[in-house]
């Protein structure tokens, strides 16, 4: 009766060995599959009449709010226009200044050369420094607007780097202008030696018609 008191302990703890081992043999769960989100619905583009009813990097083109990025056209090269001998900015030439800022502000490795120019009447040395009066004018109103002042550099051409060269008032007014050039530092500097160079080769033909 002893033995068989022993024999029982010993058949239990078999068991539960042999179960330890089915359940160690026992493959694990297969994970469940994941579940596909739904897409997104495409945002719909924020209508709009005017650059000031977008987010501050966004356009207003064909009446819908348009992300800014620097190869758009409305960021490239913009042209305002003065009075004979003035270098006020004309009021409906300042949303053209206020799309630039927008422009400038979205990509701050932007660069922009303003131009200053005039026509043909007046001395050289007198169009040259209305046309930097002009340039500065315009830079002073980007900058107010909150344009870095590190992405703005200025250059006057004076009369000498005329789009229209008939002689009368609707050339003029086409000539007295401020040029907004917005390709970066390296075509600041290629602006400026551009001015250099015309500048040099009016030097040699005013000595070559020298007696």
């Amino acid at each position: 009766m002893k033995r068989l008191s022993m024999l029982v302990p010993i058949a239990a703890l078999a068991a539960c060995a042999h179960s330890q081992k089915t359940a160690e043999a026992s493959p694990p769960a297969a994970p469940r599959p994941a579940v596909a989100e739904a897409p997104r619905p495409a945002e719909t583009p924020k209508s709009c009449s005017a650059d000031a009813q977008c987010d501050p990097k966004q356009l207003c083109i064909r009446s819908q709010c348009v992300p800014i990025t620097a190869a758009m056209e409305e960021c490239g090269v913009t042209r305002v226009h003065f009075d004979f001998d003035r270098t006020e900015l004309h009021p409906a030439e300042l949303p053209k200044l206020e799309r630039m800022a927008r422009c400038l502000d979205a990509d701050r490795r932007i660069h922009v050369l303003v131009e200053g120019n005039a026509d043909e009447r007046g001395t050289v040395e007198y169009n040259l420094a209305l046309g930097d009066r002009r340039a500065n004018a315009v830079e002073k109103y980007l900058e107010n607007l909150g344009v870095a002042k590190a992405q703005l550099a200025t250059v006057t051409y004076g009369k000498e780097m005329p789009l229209c060269t008939e002689h009368d008032e609707a050339c003029w007014a086409e000539n007295r202008r401020a040029a907004l050039l917005p390709n970066g530092k390296a075509k600041a500097v290629a602006g400026l030696e551009r001015y250099e160079k015309h500048k040099d080769a009016k030097a040699h033909q005013t000595e070559a018609s020298s007696p």
